[in-house]
């Protein structure tokens, strides 16, 4: 392998400063060392998750598509004093239609080694884990700290989610570059 300062990874990230170039050894080091183990950056885990989250999120398209309206959950018994039922259902096709396209984007760009593909999904992803980070610290000043394990566990698999697709994506971009 190239070291760091002169591989493709490094011109992808930019070598300006020190600090970029210590990002672009960060990023080869974590990509670079657990890929040839086929731990990080697996091409075929990256087609079933896109296949799986394509599936997922079809079926759950469907099953909105069969009822009329949302049913009101107990969670929110005043979300229709803020946003009407017809809203709320058409914002939730809307998002699954969004997250279908991305899930098949990831699943096309590993299968045909077009690394650009992979983009939408992981700047979907960075809002999300983004989001859930300010949702947790709000969490905390409002109610305290109050953790579930099925919450540890979605964290966990999300972030390792994102660097399969990260480190496949680097590794795509790296690959054709050379």
């Amino acid at each position: 392998m190239i070291p760091c300062g002169r591989c493709s990874k490094s011109r992808l990230i930019g070598d300006k400063n020190k600090q970029s170039l210590l990002n672009s050894q960060i990023f080869c080091a974590l990509c670079d060392s657990w890929a040839p183990s086929g731990i990080i950056g697996n091409r075929l885990y990256v087609i079933i998750l896109g296949i799986v989250g394509t599936a997922i999120t079809t079926f759950d398209v469907i099953r909105i598509m069969n009822y009329k309206l949302p049913t009101k959950h107990s969670f929110h018994p005043t979300i229709s004093d803020i946003v009407p039922l017809t809203i709320e259902r058409d914002l939730k096709l809307m998002t699954s239609v969004i997250v279908i396209e991305h899930y098949t984007l990831i699943t096309i760009g590993a299968m045909t080694e077009y690394p650009i593909l992979h983009i939408p999904w992981l700047v979907m992803q960075l809002c999300v884990i983004t989001v859930e980070i300010v949702a947790f610290f709000i969490s905390i000043i409002a109610n305290g700290l109050h953790v579930h394990r099925a919450e540890i566990f979605q964290a966990i698999m999300t972030i390792f989610h994102l660097l399969q697709v990260f480190c496949l994506c680097i590794h795509q971009f790296q690959q054709s570059w050379v």
